[in-house]
């Protein structure tokens, strides 16, 4: 059998993760064996493995695909030390996206709804801490901590704005139905960023 190209390899790489993140969303992950993945992807166990070293590698590459771009914009902010209004975008932005991406509802689902085990915690506290990280480390920029409430210390708004978001993603995940969250997203970041600011 002739190799595969590079192409050829991603493109398998991202139809067993598409296929993941289907299964792993109907399924739940602990209940979602790697031939179920193969199949739904239309190849063997063996490329799976290729490709990933185990289900665990295979759920945080696909958890990966709605955390790096994320990260990247968290990091961007910090590194060219952008307006505290710029963060307010992105958290508003990220809301919507939620709401709007069947891709970013099924992952976040998986993530706090369907992963049986230890995983998803563990997945959840790595995330949250890397959020808490960059932001407190933005936050701490001289400029964007002026503006914050006398009594409030970078770190303090980052577990702040951090824990609010946590809350409002398994809260909406939950009860979906309930909300408009493309409608109320603006809404419900100024009530955080209210709570940080100078009046």
């Amino acid at each position: 059998m002739a190799r595969k190209t590079k192409a050829e390899a991603e493109a398998t790489r991202e139809s067993i993760l598409d296929a993941a993140e289907k299964m792993f969303f109907e399924q739940g992950v602990s209940r979602t064996s790697l031939e179920q993945i193969a199949r739904a992807a239309g190849v063997t166990r063996g490329a799976i493995y290729w490709h990933f070293r185990n289900k665990q590698a295979l759920f945080e590459a696909m958890l990966g695909r709605v955390r790096n771009p994320m990260e990247a914009r968290l990091a961007d902010l910090l590194e060219q030390q952008r307006s505290i209004d710029a963060l307010r975008d992105i958290c508003v932005d990220s809301l919507r996206q939620l709401a709007t991406s069947e891709h970013h509802f099924r992952v976040f689902s998986i993530l706090f709804l369907r992963t049986e085990s230890d995983t998803g915690l563990a997945a959840q506290e790595e995330i949250s801490g890397r959020s808490v990280q960059l932001l407190q480390q933005y936050f701490g920029i001289p400029a964007v901590r002026n503006t914050l409430a006398a009594d409030i210390t970078p770190e303090l708004a980052a577990l702040a704005l951090n824990s609010h978001f946590v809350g409002i993603y398994f809260q909406w995940l939950k009860t979906p139905d309930h909300w408009n969250l493309v409608e109320q997203a603006p809404a419900l970041v100024d009530i955080i960023f209210r709570g940080l600011q100078r009046r």
